[in-house]
């Protein structure tokens, strides 16, 4: 059937890989010291979740000065 040198070499390189590759990018994240890159990846996440935050801010804050000017003006309101 087949070669069990086969079977084990792809098993060595399947967990070589498995293993190697996170090992790897931890070991390069943790001596490049990107706690930088680590905080732009957390407020990317964050504008994911909440793509018009900053918008909604805006125009809360536009309507709150809107009402102030018609108390200012005694118009009556819509």
């Amino acid at each position: 059937m087949t070669n069990n040198g086969n079977v084990i070499l792809v098993i060595c390189l399947t967990a070589l890989i498995g293993l190697g590759v996170p090992a790897m990018l931890y070991a390069g994240l943790r001596r490049r010291g990107t706690i930088g890159q680590i905080e732009l990846m957390r407020r990317a996440g964050k504008q994911a979740r909440q793509p018009w935050q900053q918008e909604d801010a805006s125009l809360e804050e536009l309507s709150k000065r809107v009402e102030n000017l018609r108390k200012k003006a005694g118009a009556p309101k819509d």
